[in-house]
């Protein structure tokens, strides 16, 4: 389904009616609606829409908001082979040598980010 509104700004939207989560995209003036029976899969679509348009992710995340703290070192012990969709894009599941599980939240930006560091760190330490 496809409207056309002129003189708003590109945004996304998710919401629940009828059954269904309904992604709204709303580019250039034109209004698209995508209709998905899983949420997750609709949360996913809508944060790459978002990343697509140039959106700020949803929730936003203001600097001062964020509390940076000294953490243990998590050593990874495995990668599970479950990925999922969040609200900020993919989710993976890394486990400590105790099983303790840790839910890593990655959009297209940061796992591009930490592929780039963990590849940099690697250098470092064992050269080429």
């Amino acid at each position: 389904m496809t409207d056309m509104v002129a003189g708003e700004p590109n945004d996304v939207r998710l919401k629940y009616a009828a059954g269904q989560w309904i992604v709204q995209v709303m580019e250039n003036g034109k209004i698209t609606r995508h209709l998905f029976n899983v949420q997750a899969v609709a949360e996913c679509y809508a944060e790459f829409q978002r990343i697509r348009l140039g959106l700020a992710g949803k929730p936003p995340i203001r600097e001062d908001e964020c509390h940076r703290r000294e953490m243990p070192d998590f050593i990874i012990n495995d990668v599970l082979d479950l990925t999922e969709c969040s609200d900020r894009g993919i989710v993976t599941t890394l486990v400590d040598k105790r099983g303790v599980r840790l839910r890593l939240h990655l959009t297209v930006v940061t796992s591009a980010l930490l592929c780039e560091r963990i590849a940099s760190a690697l250098e470092r330490r064992y050269g080429e």
